[in-house]
């Protein structure tokens, strides 16, 4: 038996050991199955779920039969999967940054000491049971679950480094930046990515269209939408009155979730979904004037109105294309992490 100290096992459970050795196979088989759940549960659960294994793999030394292994591979690739499809949705802007907070949380969850456990800990499982407050298409909902996604990933990458090497993996993502440049972005006025609100910018990227605030009326303004590295907004301008060339902005609101779609009776409006809810605020995120600060579960739209359906839709184009150019950078840097190649050998040749 493995030091009871360095792997911090209580007395009592030694006391015990040819009891939990007799029924290891099956608590890590009931554990794992909760891991894989093709439904799964919470990230709270899964935390738990981890932090028992993990204490157990400890106990044993770390050893996994081929059934066990079979179990963790499917666990973990559902894991990677989920993670991989909050790239399609509207907060994949903030996955880096939210692996980067939520990896220093799992290792202190995991590194978490049997003895220091509160055994009233499952009290915390029954809120994962509660429902949600129906509002599942708002900002809100999408956000959280985008979070849940990342804790979950980032739970098996600790628990399948620990599987195949005995400890935890430090955070990949301390150093993470907004990634480099390319050469169309550095062309770009370098003011429309540290844009502000009431802050100049360059027109000359910009769309000339109307819109409809309700407490400023309709206004003549041009719309920009910028990906500057791993970072996106859509900033819209009014014309300065003395600049031909330059513009204010009035309101700014990120590219990740815009989902931008022509108004199928309008061909010459064009509708985007402005998220409201600001996790590190709880205030809007957008600036200018259509901030709604009384209900951050519903997200805004705004209405955009163009001289020409061809216009119209090169707006669009245009929108989606930045878009595109933000999500793909967030997806190779997500990429070279996910494949993890010489890991992945190691616990697929791993003899239980």
């Amino acid at each position: 038996m493995q030091d009871t100290t360095k792997y911090d096992i209580s007395a009592s459970l030694v006391g015990k050991s040819n009891i939990l050795m007799r029924l290891m196979p099956q608590v890590l088989n009931a554990l794992l199955k909760v891991l894989a759940s093709q439904a799964p549960s919470c990230a709270l659960i899964q935390l738990h779920t981890g932090w028992f294994l993990q204490k157990l793999l400890s106990f044993q030394g770390n050893r996994l039969n081929d059934h066990h292994l079979q179990l963790f591979n499917t666990s973990y690739q559902r894991s990677c999967e989920r993670l991989q499809k909050e790239l399609d949705g509207g907060w994949f802007d903030q996955i880096l940054e939210t692996l980067r907070d939520e990896w220093a949380n799992c290792k202190t969850a995991l590194e978490e000491p049997l003895q220091s456990k509160n055994p009233l800990f499952a009290l915390e499982l029954a809120f994962c049971q509660q429902t949600t407050d129906g509002s599942t298409t708002s900002s809100k909902f999408s956000w959280q679950t985008m979070v849940d996604a990342v804790k979950v990933f980032t739970l098996h990458v600790q628990l399948k480094t620990f599987i195949v090497k005995g400890n935890l993996l430090e955070n990949p993502f301390l150093e993470l930046t907004s990634g480099p440049a390319t050469d169309s972005e550095i062309s770009q006025s370098s003011d429309l990515s540290s844009a502000s609100f009431g802050s100049e910018v360059f027109l000359g990227s910009g769309f000339p269209c109307r819109i409809a605030f309700s407490n400023a009326g309709v206004r003549d303004i041009y719309l920009i939408p910028v990906a500057r590295g791993i970072s996106g907004k859509l900033i819209l301008a009014e014309k300065h009155p003395f600049r031909s060339q330059r513009g204010v902005v009035i309101a700014i609101a990120p590219l990740a979730g815009l989902s931008p779609k022509i108004d199928e009776d309008h061909p010459t409006w064009l509708h985007l979904r402005i998220k409201e809810f600001d996790p590190r605020s709880n205030a809007s995120k957008t600036r200018g004037f259509n901030a709604k600060k009384s209900n951050i579960g519903v997200d805004g739209r705004w209405t955009l109105g163009f001289t020409s359906e061809k216009a119209c839709e090169a707006a669009r184009l245009l929108i989606l294309e930045e878009t595109h150019k933000q999500r793909s950078l967030v997806e190779s840097i997500l990429a070279s992490f996910l494949r993890n190649d010489h890991l992945e050998n190691a616990l697929d040749t791993q003899v239980g």
